[in-house]
């Protein structure tokens, strides 16, 4: 016992040590653990039970943050004994959600799952609201390292409607960066930042450097992703710093590991190394099992980069073993996908034609299992989802039945002039090749789809998800509204009324934008897939290019009073009519124009921001021209916009490949332009200088 206090006041202050360490566990861990050892000295000298089982808590946590899985083990154990003789459930609640996060860290997800759920069934039972909160936003978690989005996204939405509705900062901070990852994870990045800035807003207030640098981590993170690698290295710095400061191990490591990323990139390669070496041996260190196989991975891509100095194809394809070895231990799923696609990226590039095949299999496989599950459920009363998936099927015994068949020409063509006896089934193979061909060609357009399925996952399953959890969030936002305006007049809290009303209006607005998002995709993928029925006729092509010229400025004025752009046309009278399917011509046509208008006013937008030098102001413009050159008709759509980047001119007719912002576009209008004019027997080419404009131009046969 402490000199000169009684035993009622050494155990008073026993409690007061022990609150202002909980208080601090996560916007000071590291002042929560001095706090912490010092209720645990002086528990163990006064006997005092309970004191020593929170105490042993606060310190288990703090170990955890400073990644010290093993000693924090051994403190919870204890704590968790003492918990179950005091018959305190909500103590235990709070150790089983602690064994959940270090199973975690440690790669082993069941266990994982098992003790976050047996944490929340004990908080549930006591009516702890909000370490139930932070129950389901550990379990967002655990889901999320096994690859499961969806049942991620529902867990951190039920644990933000209960952090909202009772201003719980920590898991309404936590689930709203994790909500964002999800978003990062389907690719959807200002939608991800957007939840990132937020949650960086709230632990900034709250004092929390540890979710600072978590924040700052995951938004730099982003910016890599958009290619701006200035500004995500500082980012990723920032957080560096942080979690160095702060003795924050897994931070320490993720933000280097992010930082090699980074370099790689950006070509500096030396750098790279050096940061994945560093963060490799810090993930070692805390028993990171999937952090390591992370690493590990990466290092072999880079080892297989013929641009790096200590290129080494053997080392790259032992890291990858390494990797595969640790990923089938801890049976995280988008890890293991992560990891074949590596493989056949690395057997591909070396002609290991069978073993690269093998490995791609593998990767769809594990992809189908991540995503297609809920997708089918979530489609199954779409006209477009038996079509899309039996095309798919088809195209897929195509497409391997056509590599199989060109490996044994190629093989049989080399043989031929040694033996001789082999021209017959060289003859036949060559025949059965041209045949599958032309099978293949004739289901392309629904083929195309098919091969994208794992694309319309990704579209289509965010905004259908959001329509439902954000229902329900204002569901129970409502009725937490409802509860409140039966009060007395006198004990209302308007402030509380007009923030849930708030909320309501803007889940509301994401309900409606995420609804007409799915809407726009589903319209899309069935005029797509639709085959048209109409016959050629002979039509004037000057005039129908006229009045979707017209037609598109028309609307566009319509939407935006604002909007004002030049229209040049250059139409040659000598070409007459030629036969085609107005319906189909007029939809490319109308579609070019349209893109036309849409990168000129965005170019205005963006010039509108900057300052005038002499006067010189831009000026919008779209140009349609036609022309005949023997037997072909060119019909040119040109625009003095922004221009279409290098790097992507060769994606831009791939189905659902966008420029435009999310929920601009759903990257199908250049798709279904290319099949049309094709299948008139057609081209239709692009030509763009990036700042200066672009010409898309079709060619059409008078014949």
């Amino acid at each position: 016992m402490t000199i000169g206090m009684s035993s009622q006041s050494v155990q008073e202050k026993i409690d007061q040590l022990n609150r202002d360490a909980w208080d601090a566990r996560v916007s000071d861990s590291n002042h929560a653990l001095v706090l912490s050892e010092e209720a645990v000295a002086l528990a163990e000298t006064t006997n005092y039970t309970k004191g020593l089982a929170e105490g042993l808590r606060t310190k288990g946590f703090s170990y955890i943050r400073l990644s010290r899985h093993k000693e924090a083990l051994q403190l919870l154990e204890r704590s968790l004994a003492l918990f179950i003789s005091l018959n305190d459930l909500r103590g235990q609640s709070d150790v089983h959600e602690y064994f959940g996060i270090i199973q975690r860290s440690l790669g082993n997800y069941e266990a994982s799952l098992n003790a976050l759920f047996k944490g929340l069934e004990l908080r549930q039972q006591t009516g702890y609201r909000e370490g139930e909160s932070l129950s389901f936003y550990h379990l967002g978690v655990t889901y999320k390292y096994l690859g499961n989005y969806e049942q991620a996204l529902d867990q951190f939405l039920k644990s933000l409607a209960i952090a909202h509705a009772n201003h719980y900062w920590i898991s309404k901070s936590y689930s709203l960066n994790n909500i964002g990852l999800i978003y990062f994870e389907t690719e959807d990045y200002n939608n991800a930042l957007e939840y990132f800035y937020q949650s960086l807003a709230i632990r900034n207030e709250s004092g929390d450097k540890w979710g600072e640098a978590g924040c700052l981590d995951n938004i730099g993170f982003c910016h890599f992703k958009t290619k701006q690698f200035e500004k995500a290295a500082d980012f990723c710095t920032q957080c560096l710093e942080i979690s160095r400061s702060t003795g924050d191990q897994k931070g320490e490591g993720n933000a280097l590991f992010h930082l090699g990323n980074i370099y790689e990139q950006s070509g500096h390669y030396d750098k790279a190394l050096n940061c994945y070496n560093q963060s490799l041996q810090i993930r070692q260190q805390i028993s990171d099992k999937k952090g390591v196989a992370e690493t590990i991975l990466f290092l072999a891509e880079l080892y297989a980069t013929d641009k790096f100095p200590e290129h080494n194809a053997d080392k790259a394809f032992g890291l990858l073993n390494d990797a595969l070895q640790i990923g089938n231990e801890i049976k995280a799923n988008d890890l293991l996908g992560k990891i074949h696609h590596g493989f056949y990226l690395i057997c591909k590039q070396h002609k290991l034609n069978e073993e690269a095949l093998l490995h791609l299999e593998t990767y769809i496989n594990i992809e189908k299992e991540i995503h297609t599950a809920t997708i089918n459920q979530k489609i199954l009363n779409l006209e477009i989802s038996h079509r899309v998936e039996k095309s798919k099927q088809e195209a897929e015994i195509y497409r391997l039945r056509n590599i199989e068949l060109a490996s044994l020409y190629e093989e049989i063509k080399k043989r031929n002039e040694e033996i001789e006896v082999q021209k017959k089934n060289i003859e036949e193979a060559l025949l059965e090749l041209k045949s599958t061909q032309a099978q293949l060609i004739q289901s392309e357009k629904m083929a195309s789809l098919g091969e994208v399925t794992a694309g319309i996952a990704h579209e289509i399953q965010n905004p259908l998800n959001f329509v439902n959890n954000f229902s329900e969030v204002n569901k129970e936002m409502l009725e937490e509204l409802k509860a409140e305006r039966l009060k007395p007049k006198a004990v209302r809290d308007e402030n509380l009324e007009d923030d849930i009303l708030n909320d309501v209006i803007a889940n509301s607005e994401k309900i409606n934008h995420h609804g007409k998002r799915a809407e726009a995709i589903v319209k899309g993928m069935l005029q797509h897939s639709r085959s048209s029925s109409e016959q050629k006729e002979p039509i004037n092509i000057n005039a129908l290019a006229d009045k979707y010229l017209r037609l598109a400025y028309q609307g566009l004025r319509a939407k935006d009073k604002l909007f004002n752009a030049t229209l040049k046309t250059d139409y040659d009278e000598s070409i007459g009519n030629i036969n085609l399917i107005p319906q189909d011509i007029g939809r490319v046509i109308l579609n070019l124009i349209n893109n036309a208008f849409y990168a000129v006013n965005e170019k205005k937008n963006a010039e509108g921001l900057k300052p005038k030098a002499d006067g010189e102001t831009y000026e919008p413009t779209v140009s349609v021209s036609t022309k005949k050159v023997d037997d072909k008709v060119f019909v040119s759509v040109k625009d003095n916009g922004n221009g279409i980047p290098q790097k992507i001119v060769d994606k831009i007719f791939q189905p659902f490949f966008t420029t435009k912002p999310t929920g601009q576009g759903t990257g199908l209008g250049l798709s279904l332009s290319y099949d049309i004019v094709k299948a008139h027997r057609g081209e239709i080419k692009v030509e763009s200088k990036e700042g200066e404009g672009s010409e898309f131009i079709v060619q059409l046969s008078v014949i």
